[in-house]
C-alpha cells in the first residue's frame, strides 16, 4: 500500500492512547464547509480507526471512539459531489460507524488503508505495514527498548535527540 503523509496534526489525546507498535497511517479532518465548529478528526492506524470528536465551547469536551479492524464487518464509501461518507458496520451488533462530511479527495487513502488492514487482520498475518515516516518507527522501537529496560534513560534521550 502506498502511504501518504498525515494531512492534519494528530490531537494530543489521540497520540497518548497509541500503542507502542501502532503506526498512524493517515488522519483526515471533517470539512469545515459542512462542520464549521469542532470538526471530527479521523485517525487511521495500523490497528484501528479512531474518531476524535471535540464538542462544546472551544472543543472543551472530547469524545474518542476506537474501532478495531477485527470487529469490522462491512466497509462502504459513498461519494458525493464534494464530500464523502464512510460507513463501517461491526460483526457483533454494535453501533455502525458513520464518518460523514469527509473531503472526497481523501477517500481513496482511507478506503485502501482500512480495507488492507481488515484483510490483514482476517488473514491472520502480522506483517508490519511500511510507512514513509521511518524516524517515527525508529522512535517507537526506541520507546519499546526503554520500556523493556534494554537501554538507560540517558541512552534513550541521546538516541531520541539523534532521531529528531
Amino acid at each position: 500500500m502506498e502511504q501518504t503523509k498525515v494531512h492534519f496534526k494528530i490531537p494530543r489525546d489521540v497520540r497518548r492512547m497509541l500503542l507502542v507498535e501502532e503506526q498512524v497511517l493517515l488522519a483526515v479532518k471533517q470539512s469545515r464547509w459542512k462542520v464549521l465548529f469542532n470538526p471530527d478528526t479521523i485517525v487511521v492506524t495500523s490497528q484501528r480507526v479512531i474518531r476524535y470528536s471535540p464538542s462544546g465551547f472551544f472543543g472543551i469536551h472530547k469524545d474518542i471512539e476506537d474501532y478495531r479492524y477485527e470487529d469490522m464487518a462491512n466497509f462502504k464509501v459513498s461519494r458525493g459531489l464534494f464530500f464523502a461518507t464512510v460507513t463501517i458496520s461491526h460483526r457483533f451488533n454494535s453501533e455502525t460507524l458513520i464518518l460523514n462530511n469527509l473531503p472526497k479527495r481523501s477517500m481513496t487513502d482511507i478506503s485502501k488503508a482500512v480495507e488492507e488492514n481488515i484483510g490483514r487482520v482476517r488473514g491472520g498475518t502480522t506483517a508490519k505495514i511500511a510507512t514513509p515516516e521511518a524516524p517515527l518507527d525508529a522512535l517507537s522501537t526506541l520507546k519499546m527498548r526503554f520500556a523493556k529496560g534494554e537501554i538507560t534513560k540517558e541512552q534513550f534521550e541521546e538516541m531520541r535527540h539523534t532521531l529528531e
